[in-house]
């Protein structure tokens, strides 16, 4: 973690229906200096939506070459490279080489501008998964992120139901890409 990073805990009450995933989660991250509120709380939701016993906040934006998010067992290939944002065709191509399984939790302003330029060179990736979230609900719920939170996120037929404490959310996950 960087020197200047602001470190944040929290509790999470994760209930996927749709995994059969129930567990009280706690996670203590870093929000690199130069990471927005919007990024902060798209790492967090992909992490609660991935979850699985092992899974780990990794360096990510201050390790160019790391995911976001990962799970690996020592001594094996990466089982699996969570990343959020937007990022380049490259990168994720490279994540797919890497891991069995990578997932992309997009968010962007114009999320149709990262598709248009990116989406159909990654169409071919067996090991790929695209979910888009919405980002005026992840700038609502940053806009009020206090650097201790408690979460309760649901999961149910596609559909998260994220309550703060301050700010309620409910949102559809749509795939843009899921080779399953």
């Amino acid at each position: 973690m960087a020197a200047n990073s602001t470190i944040y805990r929290g509790k999470i009450q994760l209930s996927d229906v749709d995994r059969g995933c129930y567990e009280q989660l706690e996670l203590t991250l870093a929000q690199h200096p130069s990471e927005t509120g919007e990024r902060l709380v798209a790492r967090i939701l992909a992490y609660a939506l991935c979850y699985e016993q092992g899974l780990t906040f990794t360096k990510g934006i201050c390790e160019g070459d790391s995911p976001d998010i990962s799970y690996q067992l020592p001594g094996e290939k990466m089982k699996l490279w969570v990343e959020a944002g937007e990022p380049s065709a490259e990168r994720m191509l490279t994540a797919c080489r890497k891991a069995e399984q990578v997932e992309l939790f997009l968010y962007a302003k114009h999320p149709w501008r990262w598709e248009q330029t990116h989406l159909e060179s990654l169409r071919a990736m067996p090991n790929l998964k695209i979910t888009l979230l919405p980002g005026d609900q992840l700038t609502a719920v940053s806009t009020g992120m206090k650097r201790s939170f408690d979460w309760s996120v649901t999961v149910t037929d596609g559909v998260v139901y994220l309550d703060t404490g301050g700010v309620s959310a409910e949102f559809e996950l749509k795939q843009l890409l899921d080779p399953r």
